[in-house]
């Protein structure tokens, strides 16, 4: 196989910000899904669920579709937007 050098984009510092910036967003919104799915999973393990905690239950589902459906949209793999 033959190795070539690497494609090299200039970036200015405010590129670089932007970039660090995007990850510290995809990090808050990882940590939020996290927590999303532990209430998520308390909700679902209890048996006496009222219908507010329905409602909630229905609308932290809404959430997370309409996240998958974005990242489908932006062509990223609904699983790694998770990590985002």
């Amino acid at each position: 196989m033959i190795r070539r050098n690497p494609t090299l984009i200039p970036m200015t510092d405010l590129d670089v910000q932007d970039v660090r910036d995007m990850v510290a967003k995809q990090k808050a919104e990882l940590q939020n899904h996290q927590q999303l799915m532990v209430k998520m999973k308390r909700l679902a393990d209890n048996p006496n669920m009222t219908k507010e905690d329905m409602e909630m239950f229905e609308q932290m589902k809404a959430s997370i579709a309409a996240r998958n459906e974005k990242a489908k949209r932006l062509g990223l793999d609904a699983e790694s937007s998770k990590s985002s």
